[in-house]
């Protein structure tokens, strides 16, 4: 190791008390320059490992790791603190060939604090060297194809405030222990393939706010105690076998933003304590097996913007409630067991761009109160009992997309609706 060059010393020889004082000055600048050396290097030798083990994982290219006059800490995507210690890693996109996550020996990097490697062509399985980060903090290994399983000592991460995982390949149940971070406030893993029900001590996570488990294999109910993660603004639960009913520990959730649980196998009614998450703005249901009516309380949602509720068994009239939700611009209620008129109140969402009311039960005619939608550019109500004329929907300006298909409805396809991209009258009389 090049420590720095030696000091020329030069003194005048003189004899005192038996000793030579050149002799005595040169094993006192030796000693000198040994302990500067020891103690300027010191740091060095600790991050040397460090630095071995960033050029060893061969996640970057050639023409930085062949650039012997910059410091690791100068590649791209690392940041060091002050004392030259690697802190962060962030090679979004950065990874352009296949390469296994465990080349990095993560167990040298004590200090690392942030780890970002999503969207890469990472591989293998997730390391548990990793468990041995005591300061990790975020985790974010998404968009990789990485295998294997959620290692239970994860557990030991009791900083993490961040784990993202999602777009792997992980098959494996979550480790109950993950219940332990208390810190975390983010978890992704969504589109995976990952098994088995939620363990009840997740909902011990009382600081998460996003809860992605998405697009995997995941069964059986959602957890009563549920209604504990009182911070939570985003849970997905999308895309898995989830069976049962909706617990209505579910109102507890007032910080809910958005909801989605369309493509499981749910059942019973939507709970009336559904009408306590006012600051919801997405509801996402489609797709289960919910029956009965909707409940009235739905029309607190004041905040609501996408409603979909289509193919499920849901049955009896639309509620009147429904006409409060003045900020909706999506609302689906299509392939259902609906009955009675369609609601003129209606009329009421000025804002709604895609209007879904295919395949029910509906019967009566048209409102004509539909024509004052002026921001409606899809609306579907083919396969019901309607009757009766197309009402005037001259005002749809924005309309693209028209389907009155099999209806009883008379008279003509208005020529004024001639330049939608996509109409059909046809099965009428």
């Amino acid at each position: 190791m090049k420590i720095f060059h030696m000091i020329h010393l030069n003194p005048v020889s003189i004899p005192v008390v038996g000793l030579h004082v050149p002799k005595l000055m040169t094993a006192v600048a030796t000693w000198m320059v040994i302990a500067l050396a020891l103690s300027h290097n010191f740091l060095a030798l600790a991050t040397g490992t460090e630095a071995d083990a960033v050029l060893r994982s061969g996640w970057w290219p050639d023409y930085i790791t062949s650039n012997t006059s910059m410091s690791h800490c100068e590649w791209l995507g690392i940041s060091c603190d002050n004392s030259g210690s690697v802190i962060e890693i962030n090679l979004e996109r950065r990874v352009y060939y296949a390469t296994n996550l465990s080349n990095m020996d993560f167990s040298v990097l004590r200090n690392l604090a942030s780890l970002w490697l999503s969207d890469n062509y990472l591989n293998g399985i997730i390391p548990l060297q990793i468990c041995a980060l005591p300061k990790l903090r975020h985790l974010n290994l998404s968009h990789n194809y990485l295998t294997g399983e959620l290692p239970i000592c994860l557990q030991n991460l009791t900083m993490l405030q961040v784990i993202d995982i999602q777009s792997n390949n992980i098959s494996s149940r979550i480790p109950p222990e993950l219940g332990n971070l208390k810190n975390l406030w983010y978890l992704d893993l969504s589109f995976n393939l990952l098994l088995g029900p939620i363990p009840p001590t997740l909902c011990l996570l009382s600081n998460l706010m996003h809860l992605d488990l998405g697009r995997n294999l995941f069964s059986g109910s959602i957890p009563l105690k549920i209604g504990k993660l009182t911070n939570l603004a985003y849970l997905s639960m999308e895309g898995n076998i989830f069976s049962g009913s909706i617990p209505s520990t579910i109102g507890n959730l007032k910080s809910l933003i958005e909801l989605r649980l369309r493509s499981n196998s749910f059942t019973g009614p939507i709970p009336l304590e559904i009408g306590k998450l006012t600051n919801l703005a997405y509801l996402s249901m489609e797709g289960n097996g919910f029956s009965r009516s909707i409940p009235s309380t739905i029309g607190n949602l004041k905040s609501l913007i996408e409603l979909r509720l289509g193919s499920n068994s849901f049955a009896g009239p639309i509620p009147s409630s429904l006409a409060h939700l003045t900020s909706l611009r999506v609302l689906d209620l299509g392939n259902n067991e609906f009955d009675g008129a369609i609601p003129s109140k209606l009329g009421n969402l000025k804002s709604l761009t895609h209007l879904d009311l295919s395949f029910n039960n509906f019967f009566g005619k048209i409102p004509h109160e539909l024509g004052s939608l002026v921001m409606l550019n899809y609306l579907d109500l083919h396969d019901n009992s309607l009757r009766g004329s197309i009402p005037n929907f001259k005002k749809l300006f924005s309309l693209d997309y028209i389907d009155l298909s099999y209806n009883h409805l008379t008279g003509k396809f208005p020529s004024y609706l001639g330049n939608v991209r996509y109409g059909d009258f046809s099965g009428n009389e």
